[in-house]
């Protein structure tokens, strides 16, 4: 038997796709994760695991988050949907909007599932390359391909730059497909879509607790969007794709936003004062809205990326990403690792 006459041609050629390192005992500043610290809502959630019916499965829709998740965003449940990480929202998307052949645009460079989950379902996959030297929407562009499916991170991974407004507004606005506004980060820089599902017919928001809330190991996202595009998405989601003991962690997230309001202050300071220490080194770090940063370092970044990892600090070259080949990502932290990074940096470009 030749299982390859037996696979979707969509996986023809295609690798498993990997995530960044998960390996204990170092620092790691390559996934764009919380580094502030563990999230008190895990503890407050772990002293009531003994109420929580582990035998029985979970709701079906995760109907206590979506109720609190409507709250938080003044919407109805029904203009909620919840996921295994946000991941499976777009996923999701795909499955209800996506036809064979249909076409999906991308900005690029830009979050990598976006391609995967197009090629996957079988989509026709357009890339609009970000303007330089700020890396802006090429919005005609996109608008003259007319694509069935928009995916746009604001702030964008990996180049960390938030959106305008006012541009984002005119993609929705003139579209004449689904437009999804993936907010990850949007936490970071006080923007914030969600608010607009309402207003727009064919705009979905996604978020995710695995960034501001640090709780990337829950793997909880959601997405927002009016009642007919939700609808639509529920038809398409497998239900009960959410544990009892993830949906319990993210409610107490959501009750207590003291570690996230904390983390957020703590990054934005940091940000800047990072930013400042890589350019006295010599090297151009680029403007962000997020919890990271990339900075070109005047070389090919993986060797820096190897220099540091013998070190025990994880970072992310580019180098898979075309012109980006000098640029190193990094994730912001507390003060003591990005002191740690600048240190380490230095040594590295004293030593080339």
């Amino acid at each position: 038997m030749d299982v390859e006459n037996l696979i979707r041609r969509s996986l023809a050629g295609l690798e498993p796709q990997v995530y960044p390192s998960t390996e204990r005992g170092v620092l790691l500043m390559d996934a764009n994760t919380n580094l502030i610290g563990r999230n008190p809502a895990v503890d407050r959630a772990a002293k009531r695991l003994g109420s929580i019916d582990v035998e029985h499965y979970p709701s079906c829709l995760s109907d206590d988050l979506r109720v609190a998740l409507a709250k938080e965003h003044g919407l109805a449940p029904e203009e909620i949907l919840v996921g295994n990480g946000s991941d499976e929202i777009l996923d999701v998307i795909c499955k209800a909007f996506c036809n064979p052949g249909d076409l999906i645009a991308i900005p690029v460079p830009t979050f990598v599932m976006y391609a995967f989950f197009a090629r996957i379902h079988l989509g026709r996959l357009v890339e609009a390359p970000l303007q330089q030297p700020e890396w802006q929407l090429d919005v005609d562009l996109i608008l003259r391909v007319r694509p069935k499916i928009l995916f746009v991170a604001s702030p964008n991974n990996p180049t960390g730059n938030a959106f305008p407004k006012e541009v984002l507004e005119r993609l929705i606005t003139e579209s004449q497909g689904v437009v999804v506004v993936d907010e990850a980060y949007a936490d970071f820089c006080g923007q914030d879509f969600v608010s607009q599902v309402r207003r727009y017919e064919n705009l979905i928001v996604t978020r995710t607790f695995s960034k501001s809330h640090g709780l990337a190991g829950l793997r909880v996202g959601y997405g927002a969007g009016n009642r007919r595009l939700m609808a639509k998405m529920e038809c398409a989601k497998t239900p009960l794709t959410l544990s009892s003991i993830s949906e319990a962690i993210a409610l107490e997230a959501l009750a207590d936003k003291t570690f996230m309001k904390e983390s957020v202050r703590v990054i934005r300071s940091e940000r800047v004062r990072l930013a400042d220490r890589l350019r006295e080194l010599g090297f151009r770090p680029q403007k962000t809205d997020a919890n990271f940063l990339i900075a070109d370092l005047g070389r090919p970044s993986s060797g820096a990326r190897a220099f540091l990892r013998g070190r025990g600090i994880v970072t992310r070259d580019m180098s898979d990403f075309k012109g980006l080949e000098n640029y190193l990502r990094v994730t912001v932290g507390r003060p003591e690792h990005n002191d740690r990074l600048v240190a380490e940096l230095k040594q590295w470009k004293t030593a080339c």
